[in-house]
């Protein structure tokens, strides 16, 4: 059986442009002038590495705390993130991998708020099972969380992969001996960890996942 491991963030859903957005509001409100700041970085710091790397950066460039970045960007993210769309593709290879008797699972450090937005495409029931950063698992790409759920459904790790849009997904995927492949819609990534495939658009997956 086919079990593929999803990530969330910039893989299956965009929801980068709603965490930049919340991002530029959250500096607004701690009093930065919206001509000093540049989406473009904030988009490549969360899409290369994660928006708490953002946060660090970017507090030290204008003179803030993280503390004080924190709780009005988690705030404003959680409510916008909720508008965010899934990439083309994304439902049809779930859909596809359903369909020929393979299993779905989702690995992401975003909170059980993904699981609301998966409900409201009604694709929750395309999963077998999550794993959320409400479980406290160690983060990507620590190999902790694929090795319960590979652990959990006795899974063929040669017929198992990881998806995701970052390094730490594909290397998190091959701590746990399986393969990863990388989605890069805008081929901003420079050190990929060497996925097994990369693609831009994840309906180029189907072939290799034709092959697990």
């Amino acid at each position: 059986m086919r079990s593929l491991f999803w990530d969330f963030d910039g893989t299956l859903f965009n929801t980068y442009p709603m965490m930049v957005r919340a991002f530029d509001e959250t500096l607004q409100l701690l009093g930065i002038d919206e001509i000093e700041m540049d989406d473009q970085a904030y988009y490549e710091e969360m899409r290369r590495h994660s928006a708490g790397s953002a946060i660090s950066r970017f507090a030290a460039e204008f003179n803030l705390s993280e503390s004080e970045i924190r709780p009005p960007f988690k705030k404003l993210q959680d409510r916008l993130v909720m508008d965010s769309q899934p990439f083309p593709g994304a439902i049809e290879v779930l859909k596809w991998n359903v369909a020929n008797d393979g299993q779905n699972f989702l690995l992401t450090h975003r909170d059980s708020l993904s699981l609301s937005i998966l409900d409201r495409f009604k694709i929750k029931g395309l999963f077998t099972d999550f794993i959320t950063s409400e479980q406290s698992f160690p983060r990507k790409p620590n190999p902790g969380a694929l090795n319960y759920l590979i652990d959990k459904y006795s899974i063929n790790r040669d017929h198992a992969v990881m998806i995701g849009d970052r390094k730490l997904d594909i290397e998190a995927g091959h701590n746990a001996n399986i393969d990863g492949y990388l989605f890069d819609p805008d081929g901003i990534i420079r050190t990929t960890g060497n996925p097994e495939a990369r693609v831009p658009l994840l309906t180029e997956l189907l072939p290799a996942l034709k092959r697990l």
